[in-house]
């Protein structure tokens, strides 16, 4: 694997969350073990429900290189892994890699579609240049990438699955529980979200034309709130943000606010359907 399974249980957050809202947690982790005796999802979680992996033979030249890089490093492997033991599913949820268009949702398969050419794409925006088997950063920043999408891709699961209420747009949602995910459930998860920041800084210029017609907030708008997200969660790791001036002083300050806000709106919607520890 390429990094160690780091199992929290979502509700084990940060110290200085614990700090912060140590009392509030303890009224809604009663509350969710509460909830949890008569969830539909809690109980359907114990009926062989899980995650699955599909990995589909690469069938265009553009696909090999994603393909390889998903076998050579099992990445995907780890992060299905990660989501088995956290979470308590009604029904089972494919992530599959495959030569068909996305990344996606699809509602009706229950399956996170995420093609090879998106990884291509991937590798392309980050570096300038198709991809080679020799640079070991930009592999590194490509899975990172698609490991972040996998998560953003699953919130869209988890409010279908899970009956979640959204309150605003959906993707913005998406974007949030990405983020939040890999945080709490990924060694060095928040140096994974700053990289799918860095994508979405690059793609700002080349957006579409009409974007405020977009199901999407502007990536610009995207890659401030995800490296705000990231900041708010460890100041003191992510320090050199702020320092920078990456994130201008006056939102800094209220970075981790945001992040505990974003993360105690996702524990109290999740909390039910994450397994015991």
């Amino acid at each position: 694997m390429l990094y160690p399974s780091k199992i929290n249980k979502i509700g084990n957050i940060r110290p200085q969350y614990h700090q912060h809202r140590s009392l509030w947690l303890l009224a809604t982790i009663g509350l969710g073990l509460f909830l949890g005796l008569f969830s539909p999802g809690a109980m359907a979680g114990d009926r062989g429900n899980t995650f699955l992996l599909i990995m589909d033979p690469p069938m265009q030249p553009t696909a090999t290189w994603g393909w390889e890089l998903l076998k050579r490093s099992q990445r995907m492997e780890a992060v299905v892994e990660n989501l088995r033991a956290s979470f308590a599913l009604p029904q089972s949820v494919t992530i599959h890699f495959s030569n068909e268009e996305g990344p996606l949702y699809d509602p009706g398969r229950m399956e996170i579609v995420l093609p090879y050419r998106f990884m291509a794409d991937v590798a392309l925006h980050l570096s300038g240049r198709p991809p080679s088997e020799g640079d070991h950063k930009l592999q590194t920043d490509t899975l990172d990438v698609v490991e972040w999408v996998v998560y953003h891709e699953l919130a869209h699961a988890f409010i279908h699955l899970y009956d979640l209420p959204v309150l605003g747009r959906e993707e913005d949602a998406a974007d949030a529980l990405a983020t939040f995910l890999v945080i709490e459930l990924v060694e060095d998860g928040g140096h994974i979200a700053l990289t799918a920041a860095d994508l979405l800084a690059r793609l700002a210029p080349h957006q579409h034309q009409d974007p405020f017609w977009s199901e999407h907030t502007l990536d610009q708008q995207r890659f401030s709130q995800v490296v705000c997200w990231v900041y708010g969660s460890d100041t003191t790791q992510f320090a050199p943000l702020a320092k920078s001036g990456t994130i201008p002083r006056h939102r800094a300050q209220r970075c981790p606010d945001a992040f505990m806000s974003m993360a105690e709106g996702w524990w109290r919607l999740l909390d039910r359907f994450i397994k015991s520890a």
